[in-house]
């Protein structure tokens, strides 16, 4: 008798849980929900994913082909990612990475801090790759498109856009 109990009441208890877990594992939203990530994903030319006030944008570096001592590095593993949320004080801010190779690093540092973002840490994301990555965190603060105007500035100094012909000011 105890055994037919305690197995009923396991059984109550799990069936309460259910509702819950599934809405736990509910997918994010796959577009913008406010214009403010609409001006975001527009300037980007990418759309995000938001969910918990976190609008997030991620891009794969496809472009490299990552020779590790162990082999290829997938393409998938490559991510360049920018994290958009609004701050009590009104403001968008950024916080997020780029994955870029060595040479590209000091561009990419340029275009943000021309931006007023700021730069975090710069550091390795192998060892003994080829060629060699580097991980460029950061952070800033204000409007939307201003953000995403200079983030799309910084990409510009990645991969194929990289080697588009020359459209910039001579510094």
């Amino acid at each position: 008798m105890r055994m037919t109990a305690l197995a009923l009441l396991t059984l109550i208890v799990l069936i309460q849980c259910l509702p819950m877990s599934r809405a736990i594992s509910s997918p994010p939203a796959t577009q913008p929900a406010t214009p403010e990530f609409d001006v975001i994903a527009k300037e980007l030319g990418i759309d995000g994913t938001l969910a918990d006030d976190v609008y997030t944008v991620t891009l794969t570096r496809s472009d490299l082909d990552v020779l590790h001592e162990d082999g290829p590095v997938p393409a998938g593993v490559l991510r360049t990612e920018f994290q958009f949320y609004r701050c009590d004080c009104g403001k968008m801010n950024v916080i997020g990475q780029f994955t870029v190779a060595d040479y590209e690093a000091n561009d990419v540092i340029d275009a943000l801090r021309a931006g007023m973002i700021k730069v975090a840490s710069v550091s390795p994301m192998l060892m003994n790759e080829h060629p060699r990555l580097l991980i460029v965190r950061f952070h800033g603060g204000g409007g939307s498109q201003h953000l995403a105007k200079t983030l799309s500035s910084a990409l510009e100094w990645t991969g194929e856009a990289r080697m588009a012909p020359a459209t910039r000011p001579v510094r």
